[in-house]
């Protein structure tokens, strides 16, 4: 069975239409990664998955309780990364992970931020303020911050954001760890030759409607590129 499910997704801004009945079912123990060009309705998408945007029409299911019902309850298996860090500007490093590790309820807080602040090497700047750090160094602070309570689902939005060549690896080995241990793991991204790699399965979004969706044993990158490149030229037609 499913951990979760998209049941016909329609997404509406106004009058702009973001998303048109999308449909995904995603399993533990797998990375789907889904392709898209900016302005496909990735991120939408993205926020759906994790309750914190509403469906016009549509519903997403979490083993098959439709998520409107289970408010926080939901929300606390979820690690969401997206364009917004939600980090705290003005607070340390140390303090915003202290703060989200008690938010989720941890009892081992100095262990898993200390592990994760080694991991990704950001140990030595724990108490500079948030506001100081790079694009890069949020980036990394907001994964942590994301990974921390050990979520049973990961929903990351375009998570190579700002990542040099040794934080990426850093992420998908991670990652790796977490699929081995029964998680979900969604990504989105433009980035095909990352994506690719580490998926387990994978899909093309385009203009809110997914138009190709297949496991990666049986497509090649080079097909991938193919195949995306076929997709997006014609959805431009």
């Amino acid at each position: 069975m499913s951990i979760l499910k998209a049941e016909k997704i329609k997404k509406k801004f106004g009058i702009r239409r973001i998303l048109s009945d999308v449909n995904l079912q995603l399993e533990r123990g797998e990375i789907f990664v889904l392709f898209g060009p900016n302005g496909s309705g990735k991120s939408t998408f993205s926020l759906i998955l994790s309750s914190l945007l509403k469906p016009t029409g549509g519903c997403i299911k979490f083993e098959n309780n439709d998520i409107r019902k289970l408010n926080s309850s939901y929300r606390s298996k979820i690690g969401l990364l997206t364009h917004s860090s939600f980090l705290y500007e003005n607070l340390s490093a140390l303090e915003n992970l202290r703060f989200y590790a008690a938010l989720y309820g941890l009892r081992d807080i100095k262990r898993r931020i200390d592990e994760f602040s080694h991991l990704f090497e950001i140990e030595t700047r724990m108490n500079e303020p948030v506001k100081n750090f790079s694009r890069g160094m949020k980036q990394r602070l907001s994964i942590i911050r994301a990974l921390i309570h050990n979520p049973e689902i990961i929903l990351f939005d375009e998570p190579y954001t700002g990542l040099d060549e040794l934080s990426a690896q850093i992420l998908e080995r991670e990652l790796l760890n977490f699929r081995k241990s029964g998680k979900l793991i969604f990504i989105t991204t433009h980035n095909l030759l990352r994506g690719y790699n580490i998926a387990t399965r994978l899909g093309i979004l385009s203009r809110g409607r997914i138009l190709f969706e297949s496991e990666k044993k049986n497509i090649t990158a080079d097909e991938l590129s193919e195949t995306y490149k076929r997709l997006i030229q014609n959805e431009t037609l």
